[in-house]
C-alpha cells in the first residue's frame, strides 16, 4: 500500500491546488478556507453500530435518525469528524439521546483541532463545551479554523451507549458529502519519538488489511468500528507486547525497539477492534481468530506452524488455534472463521458449532488436523492446486513436419458436438463442435 500523508486522506481538487499556488503573499489560512469551496466529512469511531444506526446518520440533517453505539462508550472511545481541510467555524452543536430524550450524554464533551496532525494525541485538541443535562453541547468557535471534531466521555467515566441525533457545524463553508471513512489507526508517539518509522509501517499494514479483515469478520447488519487509537508506552504495568480494549491499543515501546520486524502485531490488535466482541470469551477462540487474521490471512509467507503434537490442544489459542482454523477453512468450510466469529461476537458460541458448520465435532477435526500436521507440517495450510492449474506433460512434436501429436493422454473428452460424433484423437469433435478439458 502507498502510505498516504497523515494530514490528508482525501483528494484535493485541482482548482483548489492551483488557487493555493497562486495565492498572494499575506493571504491568510482563514481567508483561503473561506474561498476554496465545499469540503467533505469522513466519520470515524472506535465503537460498532448497526446498519439502522450507522455513523452517517449523525450528520444527515435529520434528528429523527441517530447514530447509536452497539455497546457502551468508555474513556478511550470517541466519535470523530475529519474534514478534508480546515474550515472557519462559528459553532458546533452536538445533540444526543433518543427520540424520547433518553440515553443522553451528560458526562462528556466536544473537542476540536485546527489541523490533522497528531490526530490521537489528546494534548493537541482544544476542549470545547461539555454536554448539559439535556445531552446537548454547543461550542462557540468564533470563526476559528477546525478540521477535526471529537465527542468523548469525561476522564474516569463511561456511558451505557452513545446516541447522537445530530451534529451541526455552523460554517460559511458547505459540507458537500458525509461518509464513513475507511479503517484507520491514529497513534501517539510522545513517549517514543524514536519509533516513528516502526509506527508508520504498522499504520500502513493496519490500514492495508482493515477492509479485508472487516469482510472476513462480517456479521449481517453489524457495522464494525473503523478507528483505533494507538499509544506507545513503556515501564511498570505496561503490557508485555500489545493490548487492545476500550478504544485504545497500547504497544510496549521496549518490545517494538527489540523487535523491529514485528510491526504485523498491529494487524492482530486491529482485528480485535473489528471483532467487537460482547465479551472476551472464549479467550482461546478470540485470540485464535486474531492470529488467523494476522498469520494465515495477512502474512502467511511469514507463518511457520510449530505445534507440539504430544500435548497441543485446539484451545491453546493464538497461532495454534489460528492454524487449526485455517486448516478447517481449507478442508471443510471456507467461511468457518466468519461463522465462528459471529457466534462469539454475540455470545452464542458453543463447541457444537464446529459440528454444525463442518459435520464433525471439534475433537474429530483436531485429530485429523494433527494427523495431517504429522504428515507434512510445512504444507498444513497450503491451498491445494486446482487440477486445471497443474502443469501437463505434452508430447514433443516433430519439428518441420505435419505429423499429428496424440493429446488424448493429456486431456479428457469433454465438449460440445454438432452431430453427436465421438471425440477423435487427431481432430477433436467433428462436425463443427468444440472440445475442452477439465483436467
Amino acid at each position: 500500500m502507498i502510505h498516504k500523508p497523515s494530514f490528508l486522506r482525501t483528494s484535493v481538487p485541482v482548482l483548489g491546488l492551483a488557487f493555493a499556488l497562486m495565492a498572494p503573499t499575506g493571504f491568510t489560512g482563514r481567508a483561503f478556507a473561506q474561498q476554496t469551496g465545499p469540503v467533505e466529512a469522513s466519520l470515524f469511531t472506535t465503537m460498532p453500530s448497526s446498519r439502522a444506526t450507522r455513523p452517517e446518520l449523525a450528520m444527515d440533517g435529520n434528528e429523527g435518525t441517530v447514530f447509536k453505539s452497539f455497546y457502551n462508550m468508555s474513556e478511550g472511545d470517541d466519535f470523530m469528524i475529519l474534514l478534508s481541510r480546515p474550515i472557519p467555524v462559528n459553532s458546533i452543536t452536538v445533540i444526543t439521546g433518543d427520540a424520547e430524550g433518553q440515553d443522553t450524554l451528560t458526562n462528556g464533551f466536544v473537542e476540536t483541532k485546527a489541523d490533522a496532525s497528531d490526530m490521537f494525541a489528546n494534548h493537541s485538541y482544544v476542549k470545547g463545551a461539555s454536554f448539559n443535562q439535556q445531552g446537548v453541547s454547543t461550542t462557540n468557535m468564533n470563526n476559528g479554523l477546525v478540521q477535526a471534531i471529537r465527542v468523548r466521555v469525561n476522564p474516569n467515566s463511561s456511558a451505557p451507549t452513545l446516541i447522537i441525533k445530530e451534529i451541526k457545524i455552523d460554517s460559511a463553508v458547505k459540507i458537500s458529502h458525509v461518509q464513513r471513512g475507511t479503517g484507520r489507526c491514529f497513534y501517539d508517539l510522545r513517549q517514543a519519538t524514536d519509533l516513528k518509522g516502526w509506527a508508520t509501517k504498522m499504520e500502513e499494514q493496519i490500514e492495508e488489511f482493515w477492509d479485508e479483515t472487516a469482510a472476513i469478520l462480517y456479521s449481517p447488519n453489524f457495522i464494525t468500528p473503523n478507528k483505533i487509537n494507538v499509544v506507545f508506552e513503556t515501564g511498570p504495568g505496561v503490557t508485555d507486547v500489545a493490548a487492545n480494549g476500550g478504544g485504545v491499543m497500547t504497544v510496549n515501546s521496549a518490545w517494538s525497539r527489540a523487535h523491529p520486524e514485528d510491526t504485523g502485531l498491529g494487524v492482530h490488535e486491529m482485528s480485535h477492534t473489528v471483532q467487537s466482541m460482547s465479551a472476551y470469551n472464549p479467550v482461546w477462540l478470540v485470540e485464535g481468530v486474531s492470529d488467523y487474521i494476522r498469520w494465515c490471512a495477512y502474512e502467511p509467507q511469514n507463518h511457520k506452524p510449530r505445534i507440539d503434537v504430544t500435548k497441543a490442544k485446539y484451545s491453546d489459542s493464538y497461532r495454534t488455534t489460528g492454524t487449526f482454523l485455517a486448516w478447517i477453512q481449507l478442508n471443510y468450510d471456507s467461511r468457518i472463521v466468519t461463522k465462528l466469529n459471529h457466534e462469539v461476537r454475540f455470545a452464542t458460541f458453543k463447541l457444537d458449532d464446529f459440528k454444525r458448520f463442518t459435520g464433525k465435532d471439534v475433537d474429530t477435526l483436531w485429530a485429523e488436523f494433527i494427523a495431517a500436521y504429522k504428515a507434512n507440517p510445512d504444507t498444513i495450510i497450503t491451498p491445494k492446486t486446482p487440477p486445471a492449474e497443474i502443469a501437463r506433460t505434452l508430447p514433443n512434436p516433430t519439428l518441420a513436419t505435419s505429423k499429428t501429436a496424440d493429446l488424448t493422454g493429456a486431456f479428457d473428452t469433454v465438449g460440445f458436438t454438432v452431430d453427436g460424433a465421438n471425440f477423435n484423437a487427431d481432430s477433436a469433435f467433428d462436425g463443427g463442435g468444440a472440445s475442452f478439458s477439465r483436467r
